[in-house]
């Protein structure tokens, strides 16, 4: 192995060889110092454990026995950054506050649409972070894994799309709506735009976080809710409000 050598990479290297340690030699060969296997796995065992703590900005080094001011200042600044963020959202929802007070019906399927884009966004983030983490990633090109994602997401969009423009529909039936029908058309084009748009986010998130040179995982979750927001939002009152006002 190599000084420089990741956790990752040195699984890949030592993987089929099983040997008790394993020598870290310097470009001329030079040994500079051993590791032990099971201290290798252990290590990598560790990391896999606290990716889903990083994707939402927890720290690696926190456990349950660290003492509360550590965690206060392991999680803040993620929780800062999340406010801010979330600011991006609301500035989305306002820009269509004509919209809404015209047809109030809207917001009550705003957390519907957010939710399920979330979700779907979600499930493309850990498929392409366990695929980073066995190094399968590297096998594939970028733009073929994000136009999977994109196609799942059209596809998961239009199902669950289906069942919430029935929703949509009965309830403003229900309000004795005159455009229940067109509402519920916008409820689902508007899921599968946005569904398809959270599964490129997903996948997109964490390979542009690597091309900066970060972890992938770290809060990921945070940057991938606030695109789903914004593009959910934005895509389902943008076409309320060029359909029916």
């Amino acid at each position: 192995l190599r000084p420089e050598t990741g956790v990752l990479q040195a699984m890949h290297d030592v993987v089929t060889r099983h040997f008790p340690v394993y020598p870290v030699c310097d470009g001329q060969g030079r040994l500079l110092g051993i590791v032990r296997g099971p201290e290798l796995f252990e290590e990598q065992a560790f990391q896999i454990s606290a990716q889903a703590g990083a994707m939402v900005g927890v720290d690696q080094e926190e456990r349950l026995s660290t003492p509360w001011w550590r965690s206060f200042r392991f999680r803040h600044p993620w929780l800062q950054l999340n406010l801010l963020t979330a600011f991006l959202a609301g500035a989305v929802v306002g820009l269509f506050q004509e919209t809404i007070n015209a047809i109030v019906l809207l917001a009550a399927f705003l957390p519907v649409l957010a939710g399920q884009c979330g979700n779907t966004g979600s499930q493309a983030l850990a498929v392409v972070l366990r695929g980073m983490t066995l190094g399968e990633e590297r096998a594939q090109h970028w733009l073929p894994l994000v136009a999977k994602e994109a196609w799942l997401g059209t596809l998961n969009g239009f199902a669950v799309g289906l069942i919430a423009a029935g929703g949509m529909y009965v309830y403003a039936a229900g309000q004795a709506y005159a455009g229940a029908t067109q509402l519920a058309l916008i409820t689902l084009l508007s899921m599968t735009l946005a569904c398809t748009a959270s599964g490129i986010f997903g996948a997109g998130v964490p390979l542009v976080l690597r091309r900066l040179g970060a972890d992938p995982a770290t809060a990921s979750t945070i940057f991938l809710s606030t695109a789903t927001d914004v593009v959910s939002m934005g895509v389902f009152l943008g076409l309320a409000t060029w359909w029916l006002l």
